[in-house]
């Protein structure tokens, strides 16, 4: 469907160039990204990667882009919408903003290092542009098949189909914050303790509350949404 690319990494760098130029804000380790910047990727990649395929397949369908903050396990996805038929392409920045402090371990994408957080986008963009193009070529995508593999790496060089980013979950993991242990943190200046339920961008901490929900250990429980970094372990 797509003929192998030459040279990937000179694609990367081509986009990467002509995306500086329009949005000079995406440098590096940028601080902010907007729904136009990844339309922007999308464009550059169609036009030097795809040959223009994918604006051509789509036509009139509705090809959307979204940035979420809700997102804390998966870096992109692509979704397609029925009823009526449009497409869209989501990722988070959540786990863009949450990498590549000075003192993180690295990370990769796609099993290739990423130097910086633009890094990260392109080659997120390009594993949700393949996603894209088997949806349109095909009718489904799956990135753990071998067709998704071939194309991926035919066209990008990718090595694998997950990524190793940093998430909420292990930065909590770290500072001994994890499903099942005690924390402390404070709310409107009192002081509660109680039991991580889930964690994400935000942290579940179910406290005692007679008044609360009945759970199936038989206690009643407060839910409190906190953020991982307000929370300190609690004494056993």
């Amino acid at each position: 469907m797509f003929a192998p690319r030459p040279a990937p990494d000179a694609d990367r760098a081509w986009v990467r160039a002509r995306l500086l130029a329009g949005a000079p804000h995406l440098a590096g380790d940028f601080q902010r990204i907007h729904a136009r910047d990844l339309r922007r990727i999308g464009t550059l990649y169609d036009g030097r990667s795809f040959d223009g395929t994918l604006a051509r397949t789509l036509g009139d369908t509705p090809l959307t882009y979204r940035v979420s903050g809700r997102m804390t396990r998966c870096l992109g996805l692509t979704y397609r919408h029925l009823q009526p038929l449009r497409f869209e392409i989501v990722v988070s920045s959540t786990l863009l903003f949450g990498n590549f402090d000075p003192a993180d371990r690295g990370v990769q994408v796609v099993g290739l290092d990423a130097r910086d957080r633009l890094d990260a986008l392109l080659l997120v963009m390009e594993h949700e542009l393949v996603h894209l193009a088997e949806l349109l070529a095909f009718g489904d995508s799956d990135c753990a098949a071998d067709r998704f593999a071939g194309i991926a790496h035919g066209l990008f060089g990718h090595r694998e189909h997950t990524h190793r980013l940093i998430t909420p979950r292990e930065r909590a993991h770290a500072r001994g914050i994890g499903v099942g242990a005690r924390v402390a943190f404070e709310h409107r200046g009192q002081r509660h303790v109680g039991v991580v339920n889930r964690v994400g961008r935000r942290a579940t901490v179910l406290v005692p509350d007679p008044k609360g929900a009945r759970y199936s250990d038989g206690v009643c429980y407060a839910k409190f949404y906190v953020p991982p970094d307000a929370l300190t372990p609690a004494d056993p």
